[in-house]
């Protein structure tokens, strides 16, 4: 501190008291968690920890709590985490050649879709991805339009998201016409969420109809 060498000491309880709001927060995932799985408490037959901050005892006493078990600890925190990542780098990367191991990843939040129905003020809103969707993935949405057209993506529950903003990104499809004989086109739009977990709108296509003629 301005060129000081400074030392202090806190005890246990010192440090627990001033984070004692912080670890109130542990229990709010772990509560999403058997929400979305749809388990209960008695059903967990073993816990592991990973993690540098798994070695606070007081964050092992709230995890070993809320389940009414003893926490395994039998992986490295840290290298469990980093080995995890190595491996799942060499699956995607082509210059590794690895033994088959599957990993499915999954969307955390609700991704929907919004957009002005054609001729009309009204909107109209999908939910594309729903929370926990597997991801990599994609789908194809059909649109009929006459002219191009914009897409908005969010997160459909702006409270359950970690970000400041839900708001996604704001897609314009253009060079789309009606059909010859005036009726709308048929726009087929290819939305994905990628390996990182990024939701893009990757192709759009307009199916144009030609007649042809019978002898």
């Amino acid at each position: 501190m301005n060129d000081k060498d400074v030392s202090g000491k806190m005890n246990r309880a010192q440090f627990e008291e001033l984070c004692a709001d912080l670890l109130q927060k542990i229990e709010v995932p772990l509560h999403s968690l058997m929400e979305q799985t749809q388990l209960r408490v008695e059903d967990v037959s073993a816990v592991e920890i990973v993690g540098g901050t798994t070695r606070i005892p007081a964050v092992k006493e709230k995890i070993a709590r809320f389940f009414g078990k003893d926490i395994s600890t039998t992986l490295n925190a840290d290298e469990a985490v980093a080995r995890g990542c190595a491996l799942q780098c060499a699956i995607l990367s082509p210059a590794f050649k690895v033994r088959e191991f599957s990993i499915t990843d999954a969307v955390p939040f609700a991704i929907s879709l919004v957009w002005n129905h054609d001729s009309e003020d009204t909107e109209g809103v999908h939910e594309v991805f729903s929370r926990n969707h597997a991801a990599p993935f994609s789908k194809v949405l059909t649109f009929l339009r006459r002219g191009p057209f914009e897409l908005e993506a969010f997160y459909s529950d702006p409270q359950g998201v970690p970000y400041p903003e839900a708001k996604i990104g704001r897609f314009i499809v253009q060079n789309v016409s009606a059909q010859k004989d005036g009726e709308k086109s048929r726009v087929k739009v290819k939305v994905r969420v990628n390996t990182h977990g990024i939701f893009t709108i990757s192709t759009a296509s307009m199916v144009e109809k030609i007649p042809t003629e019978e002898n």
